[in-house]
């Protein structure tokens, strides 16, 4: 299967993108983040080097980029969010 995981570098989607690829072998998993203040990249360098995982920084709100990740995905798991909302 392969994922389009929304707000991954942050501390929940981080700990979902590990999961998946820790226990998922045949899975691929590519994190769209904005980067703001809660997402760091630091927290998935454990996995920045796997194959099956692709890091695209942008925003859900830019629907062309949307479009474009989300070429060929069977699924998409939403995890951005503002916490201060």
């Amino acid at each position: 299967m392969r994922l389009l995981v929304t707000g991954g570098a942050g501390f929940i989607g981080s700990n979902f993108v590990r999961h998946v690829l820790r226990t998922h072998p045949d899975d691929t998993v590519v994190n769209l983040d904005k980067l703001t203040y809660a997402g760091n990249p630091a927290n998935l360098d454990d996995v920045a080097t796997d194959p099956r995982y692709r890091f695209v920084r942008g925003d859900i709100c830019d629907a062309k980029l949307v479009r474009e990740v989300a070429q060929g995905v069977d699924a998409v798991v939403n995890f951005a969010a503002s916490t201060h909302v």
